[in-house]
Parts: structure tokens; sequence; C-alpha cells
């Protein structure tokens, strides 16, 4: 029981962390598409 319980925690901060990285990763494109636009 104990290890579904570790499985479950463990899951859900994989997940957190990557929805963070997802996150960083749209928000470092959308900075670059605004720098490179106004070059253009």
């Amino acid at each position: 029981m104990h290890v579904k319980k570790l499985l479950v925690i463990a899951a859900a901060i994989a997940g957190v962390l990557l929805y963070k990285k997802v996150q960083e990763s749209e928000a470092r494109k959308s900075d670059w598409s605004k720098a490179t636009d106004k070059v253009g």
C-alpha cells in the first residue's frame, strides 16, 4: 500500500515539474518571437 502512495506522489511531482518546464519554454518562445519581430 505504501508503494502505491509513493508512486502517486512521485507521478504528481513529475507532472508538476513537467508542466512548469512547458510553461517556461512557452514563455521563452513568445519572448523570442517578440524580440525577432522587432528586428524584421
